[in-house]
């Protein structure tokens, strides 16, 4: 048949590149299922959303923790910037800031405001945490999430880790 969809492999093999979102509880009560999650799902680079109208919550400092413990390099993305009060984002920021220079993370925030900002972070992800904003509303910032994951370079040989 002329119009058979294509299996995972298939496309898969013909791909450039592929991307796998995996999306982790964030309630509390979930937290096991979440460092399952995380310890099992090969992930190459972890974001981390945070609600720019409230500062980050104690969630926000496990699932740091827990991919920097793994050696999985953070984006932060900053969500609702749209109806945001300016106040809230800097808040936000700065808490977040403070979270990602602990010596538990040890990461230098990083925030993304144009593409060459992107260039600049790539091959520095051990060390920097780039913050993006973005409104799923007004679109703001979405090509700059879109071309940073686009840029990410491949950190992992996975097909090694297959037949484990």
């Amino acid at each position: 048949r002329a119009n058979k969809m294509k299996s995972e492999d298939e496309i898969a093999r013909e791909s450039y590149r592929i991307i796998t979102l995996m999306d982790l509880a964030g309630h509390e009560k979930y937290l096991k299922t979440t460092i399952h999650g995380v310890s099992s799902g090969m992930a190459d680079y972890g974001l981390i959303l945070v609600n720019s109208r409230h500062p980050p919550t104690h969630m926000t400092t496990h699932h740091l923790n827990l991919c920097c413990s793994f050696g999985i390099p953070v984006i932060v993305v900053f969500t609702k910037v749209d109806g945001c009060p300016e106040h809230a984002l800097t808040t936000s920021k700065k808490e977040l800031g403070k979270l990602l220079r602990s010596p538990e993370i040890g990461k230098r925030p990083f925030a993304i405001k144009t593409e060459q900002d992107i260039a600049t972070c790539m091959g520095k992800l051990h060390a920097l945490a780039p913050m993006i904003d973005i409104s799923c509303v007004t679109g703001e910032g979405l090509d700059l999430l879109r071309k940073m994951l686009f840029t990410l370079p491949k950190r992992r040989r996975h097909e090694k880790k297959v037949e484990r």
